[in-house]
């Protein structure tokens, strides 16, 4: 249950590198060409796909976490690009501070404090950030606008809250109102509680790969306040793929799919860029999505639950396949991909998180006639970037960042973003 409005102001940091920075929020910031997706391939024998694997219920309530607020110790000599790190526990994990009813914990993408940071702040006093199932951030080219959708669990029932504001940012991290509107990123409203909020690039350099959402739902003075770090970032790739071949055509496919993008030839069979988007709430649920998209315009796009054990990295959480390109605008002008790859999956799932960036997925070919189902594994590792510092922000009270924008329900005339 959600209840509450009035919003914030006070700004947050992260780490990351997405398709969405500085001025127009694209990973070609100013024009420059978007960054290249480095790959690798190992060959050597996969592990077994068995089972039907773990689903974590977005919709389950979820525990509260036992994490320090203060966080983990971060080594001194983690790489975000070095593909053993994602077996390795001798970092630790960023955790947002919740734990799904499988016991796994809900994790960040990165190695910076933000999370923990905000944790200490101590803004949800009511704990409603747990009600919060999935969260989207997509600052829309054609619009201008930032575009935030939430989906909470209200009173047991889903509902989803659109939020919008401005894109056009400064290089000072400036904090950017966000009101309500009828809908967003393809979803109608359907709460009913006051919503507002603000958004607050995080980079370093002004952009906005890193990005901290504060939303109150209800009505000032009972509002529940939500803080969503969303990180956007492209992503180096290490393929692992099994000794043995088995003549699937399509299995064949994917192995020069890696073999083409580790010598940047650029074929029409290689990665021509890959991301990682990931959202962070404070206290709650934290999800993912990984995006391929080779030069012939194919598509390998899935999503899942940000989740790993308490002890380890190991998972085994079977993934949503996505049937278009969430970080393209939804406008007709710019392309979602083709499906063909997509649809020679016939599984992938989540099998290690080190809750610093790195998600290996295995994928299992789907059913062909008589061939073997053939394993592949991918190690997606996210770009770090710098984030701003956090206590430099420490003086913003929490409901000093609304200077006159939209105060109403959706009962109003809103904006509709779609």
């Amino acid at each position: 249950m959600l209840q509450k409005h009035s919003l914030i102001t006070a700004a947050l940091v992260a780490t990351l590198g997405l398709a969405a920075c500085s001025k127009d929020k694209n990973a070609n910031v100013g024009g420059a060409p978007a960054p290249q997706t480095q790959t690798t391939v190992e060959e050597s024998d996969l592990p077994q796909l068995e089972g039907a694997g773990t689903n974590v219920n977005p919709n389950a309530p979820i525990q509260q976490g036992t994490a320090n607020a203060d966080g983990v110790f971060m080594g001194p000599n983690y790489e975000g690009a070095q593909p053993a790190n994602i077996d390795s526990d001798k970092y630790g994990k960023r955790v947002t501070g919740a734990v799904s009813n499988d016991g796994l914990l809900y994790t960040s993408s990165s190695t910076d404090n933000t999370i923990d940071v905000i944790r200490g702040l101590k803004r949800d006093y009511v704990g409603n950030s747990a009600s919060v199932t999935e969260a989207k951030l997509k600052f829309d080219s054609v619009s201008g606008q930032s575009i935030v959708t939430l989906r909470v669990q209200e009173n047991g029932f889903p509902k989803v809250y659109n939020l919008v504001g401005n894109s056009s940012f400064d290089e000072n991290n400036e904090i950017i109102n966000l009101q309500s509107a009828r809908s967003g990123n393809g979803t109608k409203t359907t709460g009913s509680l006051l919503s507002r909020g603000t958004l607050q690039c995080l980079d370093l350099d002004g952009g906005c790969e890193s990005t901290l959402v504060k939303v109150d739902l209800g009505y000032s003075g009972s509002a529940s306040k939500i803080d969503i770090v969303f990180r956007q970032s492209i992503a180096d790739l290490h393929f692992k793929m099994p000794l043995s071949k088995n003549g699937n055509p399509e299995y064949d496919v994917m192995r020069d799919l890696a073999n083409n993008s580790k010598k940047y030839n650029q074929s029409e069979n290689s990665v021509k860029s890959a991301f990682m988007n990931t959202w962070e709430v404070v206290n709650g649920r934290a999800g993912f999505t990984v995006v391929i998209t080779t030069r012939s315009n194919q598509l390998l796009a899935f999503s899942g639950p940000l989740v790993s054990p308490q002890s380890g990295n190991s998972t085994n959480i079977v993934l949503k396949p996505l049937k278009a390109d969430p970080n393209a605008d939804e406008d007709g002008l710019s392309s979602t991909g083709k499906l063909s790859y997509q649809n020679m999956i016939g599984e992938a799932r989540l099998t290690a998180n080190n809750g610093l960036g790195q998600l290996r997925i295995v994928f299992k070919m789907r059913k062909l006639a008589t061939y073997k189902q053939d394993a592949f594994a991918i190690t997606f590792m996210r770009r770090i970037k710098p984030v701003i510092d956090l206590n430099d922000y420490q003086g913003q009270t929490d409901d000093g960042g609304f200077d006159g924008g939209y105060d109403g329900g959706i009962g109003e005339d809103l904006p509709s973003v779609e």
